[in-house]
């Protein structure tokens, strides 16, 4: 995959945790381990939750609803930093 797909929601542009996982070579779940730790921070600073990470899910190949959430441009750097040399799949969401 060589771009993300890019969606406007509520006029935020955000983009889909599986699809960021695949970019940039982490298991989704891993990811979704990582982005619930962040919540955490982002709490006890005082921050919007969703100016960085929406909670959503997905249906997968046999029907089931699994978690994922849709990350905002704020999200994606806040993943890009913690992963060293990853940083410029985020430079599509400016676009």
């Amino acid at each position: 995959m060589n771009q993300l797909k890019v969606i406007s929601m509520d006029g935020q542009l955000v983009t889909d945790s599986r699809e960021v996982a695949e970019m940039v070579g982490r298991e989704h779940n891993a990811l979704l381990k990582s982005i619930r730790s962040y919540h955490q921070y982002l709490t006890q600073g005082g921050f919007a939750r969703s100016e960085f990470f929406i909670e959503s899910t997905y249906e997968d190949s046999t029907g089931r609803t699994l978690p994922s959430f849709l990350i905002t441009r704020k999200g994606c750097d806040m993943v890009a930093n913690k992963m060293t040399g990853k940083k410029e799949f985020c430079l599509q969401l400016l676009m």
